[in-house]
């Protein structure tokens, strides 16, 4: 887990792309704080900043050359299976002077070449520079774990990092916002991975490789999610094969040099890697958020009742008012994003790091194994409308502020509306849109775009679900989140779930196979129930998250009104001050769960502007 850039000049490289590579590696020193260094080729200039997990040695920091010095890696993140590829390539006649994974990704490139990453199990993101054909290889994992920007004008330039504010220190133009961005950060409170806050910025897709050479750029999908291929399997051989898959997982996950814990919430994912872990590690400590003051949110009593029943160690972080002071410290680093649940993950984050560098959570366990009251949604898809029905509610859907819009919940739009109305619908639709953003943009909703590209991959209706969940909220959303919170306090954060062999196995499965009963995440909760009574998995699942529609209220809505009066955002003709000021009066009124997503995205979007886009100090808007 690191930071890396790396810059190509093909004119030629100069004193002034050295600089950059230094700035930017400046912005995201907290990123990789034990070692930081960049190396000039040919063309060509890497660069690290370490966070040292495995083989702790100088021998392994970064950029790695080969011993030939035709081949160079700058890497960042894990390869869990680096023990079984590196006893392959040592049986091929391959030497060793580490420990490191780092080295067996570079020697596993140069016996292998591009098919070196269909063996790696893990979160990546790396790039391998040729000094002989002038030719760069860059790829990133499967779920996007780990982040990978980058910028390219064709026979001149091609630039990469791995987070915002270390791409834009090696930009060559002026930075405009995309209002199709802003668009999915007020819609979906998050930025797809085929857009970004700025124009002309691109991020590598998961699952994807590229070569990059003086002529072209060549892209290849390595990697697909895929509900098409279905196979027969009773429920318990299912259940035992992703039982080993996940036992392997977190075995190999708790590899590490440095201290490893575990991020516990007392829901059913966390609960079931703390139970395998615990078998794995019997010292282990889990470490939990707490929310006293909100019962709604509080995790401390079930992940309690955890620990105590797996004999681990338990630490609990106290949340309160303050941690929301966090948010404008790392906005200053990285795309918006407005999942409030960032927020306590900054907190727990900051605990960790007290103690560990390495953290297993339960990330994925919902969107791989069909959580958020899947059933019962796949049940309310049996769409028994007609033509006419569709019409009419797609028309109120699109309305701006309709009185009609808000009696249409899930259930009643897929049921009269069927699947595709349900994924083209928004909080903020398209009309809205137009208004708040001064635009006549035709703006694209991300969630209809990943419905229609499961059309190609699932016949199923419950499958397409499952896929936009995993490549939208997962991947744009939740990923973004726990690699930028956790890294903001140079924690490496270990998602075991994520073992591409697992979702490899479960989208072979039928909705049925997974849970024949209808209940959430059926098969999991029978795996849990093997280590914790099975009681313990019917608790109702609690929010991740921070009650920010009730700061919404009282201290935010004086303060989102402030910065809006500002008119920072007016000014860019980002944003529409006049009608943000009549979504929040329409919010005191009648607070709803839609209008406070889009006001909260909104405060965060006003907040980044000021601390990333206009480089003002983070501690002069205090949020409490």
């Amino acid at each position: 887990m690191c930071a890396i850039n790396g810059l190509i000049n093909w004119v030629e490289i100069s004193n002034s792309d050295a600089s950059k590579i230094e700035k930017s590696l400046l912005e995201m020193n907290y990123r990789g704080p034990d070692y930081s260094n960049f190396q000039v080729y040919s063309n060509c200039i890497l660069g690290h900043n370490r966070l040292s997990i495995l083989d702790l040695n100088t021998r392994s920091n970064q950029p790695m050359n080969s011993v030939d010095k035709r081949y160079s890696i700058v890497f960042n993140g894990e390869i869990y299976n680096f023990q079984e590829i590196k006893c392959e390539l040592q049986n091929l006649g391959i030497n060793f002077i580490s420990t490191s994974d780092t080295e067996v990704l570079l020697q596993g490139f140069i016996k292998f070449g591009q098919e070196i990453v269909e063996k790696l199990r893990g979160m990546f993101a790396f790039a391998i520079w040729d000094n002989e054909t002038k030719e760069l290889f860059v790829a990133r994992d499967r779920f996007g774990e780990k982040p990978f920007y980058f910028i390219h004008e064709p026979h001149k330039y091609f630039a990469f990092a791995s987070n915002l504010a270390g791409i834009v220190e090696l930009t060559n133009h002026k930075l405009e916002i995309s209002k199709q961005a802003i668009f999915e950060l007020l819609s979906q409170q998050s930025i797809d991975v085929d857009s970004c806050i700025y124009h002309g910025i691109h991020k590598l897709q998961p699952g994807y490789l590229m070569k990059i050479n003086a002529n072209d750029i060549n892209k290849k999908k390595y990697w697909t999610l895929d509900y098409s291929n279905k196979i027969e399997s009773t429920f318990k051989e299912s259940k035992e094969k992703i039982h080993q898959l996940l036992i392997d997982s977190v075995h190999e996950q708790l590899i590490a040099d440095v201290p490893v814990g575990l991020f516990l919430s007392g829901g059913v994912d966390s609960s079931v890697i703390a139970s395998i872990a615990s078998k794995n590690k019997s010292d282990i400590t889990a470490i939990t958020m707490s929310t006293p003051e909100n019962k709604n949110f509080d995790e401390a009593e079930s992940a309690s009742y955890v620990a105590k029943k797996l004999k681990i160690n338990h630490t609990i972080v106290i949340l309160d008012d303050n941690c929301v002071n966090d948010l404008p410290k790392i906005l200053k680093t990285i795309e918006p994003l407005a999942d409030a649940s960032l927020i306590p993950t900054m907190a727990i984050a900051n605990e960790a790091q007290k103690d560990f560098k390495v953290m297993l959570s339960g990330d994925g366990g919902d969107e791989i194994f069909g959580g958020y009251k899947l059933p019962v949604k796949y049940n309310e898809t049996k769409f028994t409308g007609n033509f006419f029905t569709k019409f009419i509610v797609g028309n109120i859907l699109k309305s701006s502020n309709s009185f009609l819009s808000k009696k249409l919940n899930d259930k009643r739009i897929l049921k009269y509306a069927g699947l595709e109305t349900y994924f083209e619908n928004s909080i903020l639709n398209l009309n809205e849109a137009k208004i708040l953003l001064k635009s006549n943009q035709l703006f694209e909703n991300k969630n209809s775009k990943y419905f229609n590209e499961s059309n190609y991959f699932t016949t199923q209706d419950a499958d397409k679900f499952l896929y936009v969940g995993v490549k939208n909220k997962l991947v744009n959303d939740f990923l973004h989140k726990m690699d930028s919170a956790n890294m903001f306090y140079s924690v490496e954060s270990r998602a075991p779930f994520l073992d591409h062999r697992i979702i490899d196995f479960t989208s072979q499965l039928s909705i049925n196979q997974l849970m024949p009963n209808g209940i959430d995440k059926q098969i999991l909760k029978s795996i849990g129930s093997e280590y914790l009574p099975k009681p313990f998995f019917e608790s109702p699942k609690k929010g991740f998250s921070i009650p920010y529609y009730d700061y919404l209220k009282t201290t935010w809505n004086d303060l989102l009104i402030k910065l809006v009066s500002e008119n920072i955002s007016e000014d860019l003709d980002l944003i529409n001050k006049k009608y943000v000021l009549e979504l929040i009066i329409n919010y005191r009124i009648k607070p709803t769960f839609a209008i406070g997503k889009v006001l909260y995205s909104i405060l965060v979007f006003e907040i980044w502007l000021r601390v990333f886009h206009l480089k003002q100090n983070p501690k002069t808007i205090n949020l409490n």
